[in-house]
């Protein structure tokens, strides 16, 4: 198993900084996320990581072995990109084999490890087809295989499901997350889904302009995101950010896009964003105003069933610019039937709403 240590890492592209005196630190045998949207340096990251790249500043050790010049043959890095490279003139068998090859490995051992990885991520049937003849997904089954086979210090894996339809992603990270815990590799996966991250990682960093902003366990995240970017990229539902705070006598009112909150008190720090449950919200009546709680005006854009008892509702706030609500419910609690395009009106307490 390999620790990848990267040290103050920059590239700029076009003189713009793609990545900017990044650090991070990837356990032995763990897989790590790399969460971010488009555009934010993951895969550049990859490519530096992979040798494809080389970066303007900055170093990369595996253990305690400096990598950072090493040509990409000499890294022993299993790397499966976004797009699906196979050979198309060549049977998945071919493909799997042409990196054992090209060390230039005994053909009993050749045979030997082409059973193990075909047995191991379930493609033995495919072995005899070309890359036209199978699905994407398959595809990217084979493009795993052909990287694991040479049995890879670090695996970087970009985007891997990018290109599969929805029905099999869930099916595919799952293979890739067993594969990666019997083997010990560790690996590095890049993606823009949270749903993903949820899936598979043992830790998640998150990353946007050029760096990582938080790394952790996914449930700490979510708990406790250092800001509103990191929520949002992680997809907490009902998360917004702060236009401007003002103090008065009754407390805090914090402009948001869906309107103001108004807290009961005073505050002791910067925020950049709020974030409320869904089931923090009570429905009333559109004629209903109470006393000392957060109302918010809107209508039913849709209803969906959560379970047999609970009821997510999409709440279109009013005076807005297409701004929403999900609003958690228990239908026994609702004192009529809500049907799309009802007006209505959202409570919640102050005490619900989480600063960040």
């Amino acid at each position: 198993m390999v620790k990848v240590s990267i040290k103050e890492l920059s590239m700029r592209y076009e003189k713009k900084y793609i990545l900017e005196d990044l650090v991070l630190d990837i356990h032995n045998g763990e897989l790590l996320v790399i969460l971010g949207e488009s555009g934010c340096g993951k895969s550049t990251l990859l490519k530096i990581i992979a040798g494809i790249i080389e970066p303007e500043k900055g170093t990369i050790f595996f253990n305690d072995a400096d990598i950072t010049h090493q040509t990409p043959q000499k890294r022993n890095i299993g790397y499966v990109p976004q797009a699906q490279v196979l050979f198309p003139h060549m049977s998945v068998e071919q493909n799997i084999k042409f990196g054992l090859e090209a060390r230039k490995l005994p053909k009993d051992d050749v045979a030997a490890k082409l059973k193990w990885i075909a047995d191991l991520i379930q493609i033995e049937d495919l072995l005899g087809r070309y890359p036209r003849e199978i699905s994407g997904g398959q595809k990217q089954r084979v493009a795993l295989a052909r990287s694991m086979a040479i049995e890879p210090d670090v695996l970087l894996l970009d985007e891997p499901l990018s290109s599969i339809d929805a029905s099999g992603r869930e099916s595919l990270a799952l293979s890739i997350r067993r594969i990666q815990k019997q083997t010990e590799t560790t690996a590095i996966y890049v993606t823009h889904s949270s749903e993903e991250a949820r899936l598979i990682s043992d830790r998640v960093a998150i990353m946007y302009d050029g760096k990582i902003q938080q790394i952790g366990k996914i449930i700490d995240i979510d708990l406790h995101p250092m800001n509103y970017l990191v929520a949002k990229i992680m997809g907490t539902s009902n998360v917004w950010p702060v236009l401007y705070v003002n103090e008065n006598n009754q407390g805090t009112n914090i402009s948001v896009p869906i309107g103001d909150v108004q807290l009961q008190r005073k505050l002791n720090k910067k925020i950049t964003g709020i974030r409320i449950n869904p089931s923090s919200f009570v429905i009333t009546d559109s004629s209903v105003k109470p006393d000392k709680k957060i109302v918010f005006q809107g209508i039913v854009k849709s209803i969906m069933e959560s379970d047999e008892k609970t009821l997510r509702v999409i709440v279109d706030v009013k005076d807005t610019d297409s701004e929403y609500i999900k609003v958690d419910c228990m239908k026994d609690d609702l004192k009529k039937e809500l049907k799309a395009n009802t007006e209505l009106t959202l409570v919640v307490d102050s005490k619900e709403v989480v600063l960040f």
